[in-house]
């Protein structure tokens, strides 16, 4: 296994919480929303979104805390990412078979399981 970089790290927790704001951004307060939004571009640091919005660089990591906690949690119950996940894959697949000029009965056969399994994750 990869030993991951602390930039990596920082880099995966980012993108974390750049879907997480993709699905719940809506739970968030207005400020928590901001500042979560800024801090997802990988060229700002907290310091830096702290002198931008012209806070302390502890209110922005308080922000950042409570903002992804709310998530998280949000996420635990509902699985509303996982489920996104789940139906991106399906359509990826169904857009690689659909690609194909002719179906084979079994390409058929998968279209319709896969379409079941769209159902199901409603």
């Amino acid at each position: 296994m990869k030993n991951i970089t602390p930039r990596e790290k920082k880099l995966i927790k980012k993108a974390r919480i750049k879907e997480l704001l993709e699905v719940y951004s809506n739970l968030l307060t207005d400020k928590e929303r901001k500042i979560l939004s800024l801090y997802t571009d990988p060229a700002l640091t907290g310091a830096a979104i702290a002198k931008k919005l012209k806070v302390s660089r502890q209110a922005v990591h308080d922000h950042i805390r409570r903002g992804v906690n709310k998530m998280e949690r949000c996420e635990t119950k509902s699985k509303l990412l996982e489920k996104r996940r789940k139906k991106i894959k399906i359509f990826l697949e169904i857009e690689g078979i659909l690609s194909k000029k002719e179906l084979s009965k079994e390409e058929v056969e998968t279209l319709s399981k896969l379409f079941e399994q769209l159902k199901n994750l409603e």
